[in-house]
């Protein structure tokens, strides 16, 4: 029912205009300064709350000892190296066994 009232064109040209006065409503809010200043301090207001958030749930955290998401973000990068250096000497002590029976 709503996609063919949408479809009438006389909805489509109000739709239309509407979009446009918004469009230019939003360029001219964006071109006031007083405007982007306030904006720019919600923003810098609310990344400044979000990293206060996240320093108390890190704290919280700690007090429980349930770790961050830095310290298994860290966890997951020592185990891929140690990954890593693990398949480098299953590598090498293979060559080795490969080599050692293939000499006898």
């Amino acid at each position: 029912m709503m996609a063919g009232i949408l479809k009438n064109p006389t909805v489509k040209k109000a739709l239309e205009k509407g979009e446009e006065r918004m469009g230019r409503l939003v360029t001219q809010l964006l071109s006031n300064e007083r405007v982007m200043h306030g904006v720019q301090t919600v923003v810098s207001s609310a990344l400044n709350a979000k990293s206060t958030f996240d320093r108390g749930v890190k704290t919280a955290m700690g007090a429980v000892n349930l770790p961050s998401t830095e310290d298994v973000d860290e966890l997951r990068r020592k185990l891929s190296e140690l990954e890593s250096v693990v398949d480098g000497l299953t590598e090498k002590l293979e060559r080795q066994t490969k080599n050692g029976n293939s000499g006898t």
